[in-house]
């Protein structure tokens, strides 16, 4: 009896441990017939596009996080029923994942931040798009890399084109959609627009006033037009020549840097 006791311990003994080794196998999982869970790891992208050395998103503007992720899951498996689902969240759905079951098959997970619309200051659109593939009684990791899927615009004035313009200046940047800022020396903030879209930027400067009594010149510059590239900083800087002319210098992340000349100051020597 004392044998037959200690025998059935031990056996109780092998299939805890049995047990223990089951529950710790990766990719198995209890579910369903035929289905199996998703689980997703968002970490976004926060440098922009580029052949040169890469640039990061600007100081200040918003990454966002799994918390502020929107989700959407559809099928792309014409065996597969399923309508589609969508998540506040990453953060909300990854919290109910273990009793969120899917049937096995293709699918495409989107997860986006932003509106690619809403334009101006701190105003990014983060998106990443992934196919996967659900196995049955098995967890899914699914890895998700959202970038800034609009477009960057900044105006800089170089101290040459200041102290030629010594009155100010004032330079709109009209986006694709109509929207408008007015940038001068003081307000240049980064400004976000919706990529695809062809951008203008114009404006004009005053010259230095000739004496008391006449009224300082006004000089008007050429549009520079643009389409916009996703995941792209455009950075116009506005100078004075000593041949005359007024540039604007189009640096771009994606593109080599180029010159455009935008008006013809009549600079002189003795005003540069």
């Amino acid at each position: 009896m004392k044998m037959k006791k200690l025998l059935l311990i031990a056996l109780a003994a092998m299939a805890t441990v049995a047990c223990s080794k089951d529950e710790g196998s990766v990719g198995l999982i209890d579910s369903p017939e035929g289905t199996g869970i998703i689980n997703f790891d968002v970490n976004p992208t926060i440098v922009v596009d580029g052949t040169r050395a890469q640039q990061q998103i600007p100081d200040g503007v918003t990454i966002p996080t799994a918390e502020e992720l929107k989700l959407s899951i559809v099928t792309v498996d014409e065996n597969v029923d399923y309508d589609g689902g969508e998540w506040e969240s990453v953060a909300s759905f990854n919290k109910t994942y273990k009793k969120t079951y899917f049937k096995e098959g293709q699918y495409e997970a989107t997860v986006a931040y932003g509106d690619p619309t809403q334009e101006g200051e701190n105003c990014p659109y983060f998106v990443d798009v992934k196919d996967f593939a659900v196995i049955a009684r098995s967890k899914v990791d699914v890895a998700l890399a959202p970038k800034l899927a609009n477009s960057i615009v900044k105006i800089e004035f170089t101290d040459k084109f200041k102290g030629y313009f010594e009155n100010g200046a004032a330079i709109t940047i009209t986006s694709g959609n109509g929207n408008e800022w007015i940038m001068d020396y003081d307000t240049t903030p980064y400004i976000f627009v919706e990529s695809g879209k062809e951008l203008t930027i114009s404006g004009y400067a005053i010259k230095q006033k000739p004496s008391a009594t006449i009224e300082a010149p006004k000089v008007s510059f050429d549009d520079v037009k643009k389409t916009m590239v996703a995941c792209t900083i455009y950075t116009y800087t506005y100078d004075v020549s000593s041949a005359g002319s007024v540039t604007v210098t189009v640096e771009i992340t994606n593109e080599p840097i180029e010159e455009v000349v935008v008006g013809d100051a009549e600079l002189n020597d003795d005003a540069i």
